[in-house]
C-alpha cells in the first residue's frame, strides 16, 4: 500500500465492553474464511460514539457491523440506520438481545447469533460480503459512514390520517387512468391494447394480429394483504381475483424521510416473471413512479416481440 493509499477492509467491527474478550473468536473467523477485519482492543461501541470525523480510522468498507447486546444511544442510532436504508451498516443480533419493534425494519434480514458461536456468525457475515460483492456495492469512507450512522435520528411519525386502504384505491385510479390514456398509442407499433376498468381490478390486454403478446392484471388485495395492489403477468383461466397468484405486489407506506405517501413494490423469489425486473428487494414508488416503471417495462417486452 502506498503512502497516499487507503486501506480497505470487508468489515469493520464494533462490540460492547462485555464482548471484549468474545469478540476475537469472531474476528478470527472471519479472517479464517479470507474477509478483511477492521478490529481494535479499543474498539468499542463507545470509542465509536464518542470519536469525532477526523479521529476515526482512515479507511473504507463494505460494512461497518455493531455487534448488538445491549440496546443504548449508539446501538438505536445504528439500528435506526439500517430502518432508513443505510446499507452500508449491518448490527448483529446476538445473545438473545431483546430489541423494540420501532428500531427494526419490517423487510430487513437480521444477523442473528451468538459471541460464543463464531463459526455462525463469520458465516453469516461471509455470505452478506459475497452478495455485496455480487450486487457490486461500493466500499464507503469508514469515518462517514459511522457518523452518519449514529447521527441518525428518530424519523417523523406518520400522520394519524394517513390510509393504507385509500392510497390503495388512488393508486388503482390512477393506474388505470393512465393505461387507458397510453393504450390507444400501440396504434402506431402494430399493436392493439386494451384496458379494462372494475371495481378491483384493472385487466391490461396487448394483441398484434389476434394473439396476446402481454396481459397484466393489477387487483386489490391479494397475497401481500387486502391493502395492497397485487400484480399478475400473463393470461389466467377464469376470475384471478383473491387467489394466491402473484408476480409482484405493492404495499402503501408512508415515507417518513419524504413526507409522503408511496408504494413499496415486492418481487416473488421464482416466479419466473417479476412484474419488474428489479429483484426480490422491495422498492419504493410514488404511484407515478410505478406507472412509468411498468410502462417501461411493457415497452420492453413489446420490443422483444417486434424483434
Amino acid at each position: 500500500m502506498t503512502v497516499n493509499e487507503v486501506a480497505s477492509y470487508d468489515i469493520a467491527v464494533s462490540f460492547d465492553e462485555a464482548q471484549r474478550g468474545a469478540v476475537d473468536g469472531v474476528v478470527e473467523a472471519c479472517r479464517q474464511r479470507g474477509l478483511t477485519v477492521l478490529h481494535g482492543h479499543e474498539h468499542t461501541h463507545d470509542w465509536w460514539a464518542g470519536k469525532s470525523d477526523g479521529d476515526l480510522p482512515d479507511a473504507r468498507i463494505r460494512l461497518f457491523v455493531p455487534l448488538v447486546a445491549t440496546i443504548d444511544d449508539f446501538t438505536a442510532a445504528v439500528l435506526r440506520a439500517v430502518k432508513a436504508g443505510d446499507w452500508h451498516v449491518l448490527p448483529v443480533l446476538v445473545d438473545d438481545v431483546a430489541v423494540p419493534a420501532d428500531l427494526l425494519h419490517p423487510h430487513v434480514t437480521y444477523v442473528r447469533g451468538k459471541t460464543g458461536e463464531p463459526d455462525q456468525l463469520a458465516d453469516a457475515l461471509a455470505t452478506r460480503i459475497e452478495r455485496a460483492e455480487s450486487a457490486g456495492w461500493h466500499r464507503g469512507r469508514l469515518s462517514t459512514v459511522v457518523v452518519r450512522a449514529r447521527e441518525t435520528t428518530s424519523p417523523t411519525t406518520v400522520p394519524a390520517t394517513f390510509s393504507r386502504y385509500a392510497e390503495q384505491a388512488a393508486a388503482l385510479r390512477y393506474l388505470g387512468e393512465q393505461f387507458t390514456a397510453a393504450m390507444p398509442g400501440l396504434g402506431g407499433r402494430g399493436f392493439v391494447g386494451t384496458a379494462h376498468l372494475g371495481d378491483s381490478r384493472i385487466a391490461l390486454r396487448i394483441e398484434r394480429a389476434g394473439d396476446t403478446v402481454y396481459a397484466l392484471d393489477i387487483q386489490r388485495g391479494g397475497i401481500g394483504g387486502d391493502e395492497t395492489v397485487n400484480f399478475v403477468v400473463g393470461r389466467h383461466d377464469g376470475d384471478i381475483h383473491g387467489s394466491a397468484c402473484t408476480n409482484g405486489w405493492a404495499r402503501p407506506v408512508y415515507d417518513t424521510e419524504a413526507g409522503g405517501p408511496r408504494l413499496e413494490l415486492h418481487g416473488v423469489p421464482g416466479s419466473g416473471r417479476s412484474v419488474l425486473e428489479h429483484g426480490n428487494d422491495p422498492r419504493a414508488y410514488t404511484k407515478e413512479e410505478l406507472f412509468t416503471a411498468l410502462w417501461q417495462r411493457i415497452d420492453t417486452v413489446l420490443t422483444a416481440t417486434a424483434g
